[in-house]
């Protein structure tokens, strides 16, 4: 799962994106990772967070997600290039 999210801030001048991805580490556990910062700019953050159940891993990971659209982000879908 991977999703990322924007916000735009006209008003403020601020333009950040957050996003939010669940993935298996190869020894088996869950890893959900939520990286944020603002657009354009040096900067940002990754937070980590290891679960042995996946259930665990994806209720942070809709939590996180939700949490993020009541603070104004939108999702934007994500194009991945061919390599």
């Amino acid at each position: 799962m991977f999703v990322r999210l924007e916000k735009f801030d006209h008003v403020e001048g601020q333009h950040r994106y957050c996003c939010v991805s669940l993935s298996q580490t190869l020894l088996g556990e869950w890893c959900v990772e939520l990286t944020t910062g603002p657009l354009g700019d040096a900067g940002g953050t990754t937070r980590r967070s290891y679960f042995t159940s996946y259930a665990e891993a994806l209720t942070l990971a809709e939590a996180s997600r939700a949490r993020q659209i009541k603070r104004g982000f939108v999702p934007i879908p994500v194009q991945l290039g061919l390599l």
